[in-house]
């Protein structure tokens, strides 16, 4: 395959009358999406982009998936930006597509996607035929990964690359009756990848935009699947847009992008009592690792079996892989990996010897890869060093948290401290919370320093932004003078 457009065009030829595309508002089926593609791309042709032209996508998700589409048929390489952040200075891009009418963003040329816009281009003919990229390895999407840093780097995937990557998880995942929904944005691998997948195997994208809009989604088309973070799964379920009878038949869950915890999978299969639940780990760098069902809550600590066509080790500080059992850094590597960074990305120091360090730590337990936290995120004080997810894993077993983080703190007299953050329904004294760790926990694991939050910051996939909470946090606390 020279272009992920292709398996669009087999479809509108093989099944043209089937339902492809649903966004709460509209429904395409294959023949009506593929027409709508080529006209957006005949239309951004006529504003100039052409083949090998890199656009930064200001858009959301449904608008975001035509453009996608259509810059594949057109050759060119698209990129969707991650929400509240800047366009990155590198790699360079040629354009920026939103739906702002400014000649330019941050100084790029813009092409504002208004409703004329999509006036005129349901007049284009629709009939232009599509541009291969010149080789399987011309990069032709642009995923920015910021993991929990805050600093985008720049993953460049080939059309070989993300061939590789649809083969390995058709090998995994099975093609039941009924359509899987996706709550994955397109910023994301996941959701990327989610809907390429869901165009090759012939299935109705399903991009609707609100809770209610997902309900509609679930009860006018038939839901077997969900593909979701924990957390963004966790606020859908809790919703008083959708009961568990919109959920009712929903038989397989997978979840990725962050760590999993009890209450949330026994919400989920409170909601979904017929769905089989599955940990799913990998990485924008690598793709998917491997998987394993939680069959209870309280095994939410086993994250994969590593699948085939991946490889996953536990490693000692001098590269040396460890019995199971033991304790050790993590590294992974597959068929369909990058081997580094685009240009201008912080740096390549994940990339070693064929394999990719995701900055995790982890152990093997009868052949289940167990993460037990991120090695940039321990926290050393005074001598004691503290895994945050190991704070969390208890935290988020008092019924009344919705969401906990734990992090690293420094007080207005410059000591450091350990905090929890945590969501609730309603106001908890901080003594409870207190008290149930302190009965659950070493006293060097318990927090000294409490806040309620609205919402704790995630990245796209659902990873705690750490750095960014420890310094609000802090700086809460410096203006106390706590």
């Amino acid at each position: 395959m020279h272009n992920p457009f292709e398996p669009l065009a087999f479809r509108a030829m093989v099944t043209p009358d089937y339902p492809a595309f649903y966004d709460g508002q509209s429904t395409l089926n294959y023949a009506q999406l593929h027409k709508t593609v080529v006209q957006v791309s005949e239309k951004l042709a006529e504003a100039g982009i052409g083949s090998g032209h890199r656009v930064y996508l200001l858009l959301p998700e449904n608008l975001a998936f035509i453009a996608t589409m259509a810059l594949f048929h057109r050759a060119a390489v698209s990129c969707l930006g991650i929400a509240g952040t800047d366009i990155p200075e590198q790699p360079e891009f040629d354009f920026v597509v939103s739906l702002k009418a400014d000649k330019d963003v941050s100084g790029i040329r813009n092409i504002g996607l208004s409703q004329d816009w999509f006036n005129e281009a349901r007049n284009m003919p629709g009939l232009e035929p599509m541009q291969d990229y010149s080789s399987a390895e011309d990069i032709c999407r642009i995923i920015l990964t910021s993991g929990t840093t805050g600093k985008p780097k720049a993953v460049g995937l080939t059309p070989a690359m993300i061939e590789q990557r649809l083969y390995r998880n058709h090998l995994v995942w099975g093609s039941a009756t009924g359509h899987d929904l996706n709550l994955m944005g397109h910023s994301s691998i996941g959701g990327f990848m989610g809907s390429l997948q869901t165009i090759q195997a012939g299935k109705v994208v399903l991009l609707p935009a609100s809770a209610e809009a997902f309900a509609k989604a679930i009860r006018t088309f038939y839901v077997t699947s969900i593909l979701s973070s924990s957390t963004a799964l966790f606020r859908l379920v809790n919703s008083n847009a959708l009961s568990a009878a919109d959920l009712n038949g929903v038989r397989e869950i997978r979840l990725a992008g962050s760590a999993l915890s009890p209450g949330m999978i026994h919400r989920i299969k409170q909601v979904c009592p017929q769905a089989r639940i599955f940990n799913v780990y990998g990485s924008t760098e690598v793709g998917a690792v491997g998987m394993v069902q939680v069959t209870r809550p309280e095994l939410v600590w086993k994250t994969a079996i590593v699948q085939p066509g991946a490889s996953a080790e536990v490693i000692d500080d001098q590269g040396s892989p460890v019995p199971d059992g033991t304790e050790g850094i993590v590294r992974i590597r597959s068929s369909g990996m990058v081997s580094g960074y685009m240009k201008g990305s912080p740096d390549n120091n994940e990339f070693r010897d064929g394999w990719f360090y995701p900055g995790d730590r982890g152990v093997f337990r009868d052949g289940v890869l167990c993460l037990t936290g991120r090695e940039s995120e321990v926290v050393n004080l005074g001598g004691v060093k503290v895994n945050p997810a190991d704070i969390e894993a208890v935290a988020e077993q008092m019924p009344t948290l919705t969401d906990v983080a734990a992090c690293q703190v420094e007080r207005a007299d410059n000591s450091e401290k350990l905090a929890l953050a945590y969501t609730a329904d309603s106001t908890i004294p901080v003594s409870e919370i207190a008290e149930f760790l302190k009965a659950r926990l070493d006293a060097t694991l318990v927090p000294t320093e409490y806040f309620q939050l609205k919402e704790i910051p995630r990245n796209a996939m659902g990873k705690v932004k750490r750095q960014e909470l420890s310094r609000d946090l802090s700086a809460v606390l410096r203006g106390s003078g706590s």
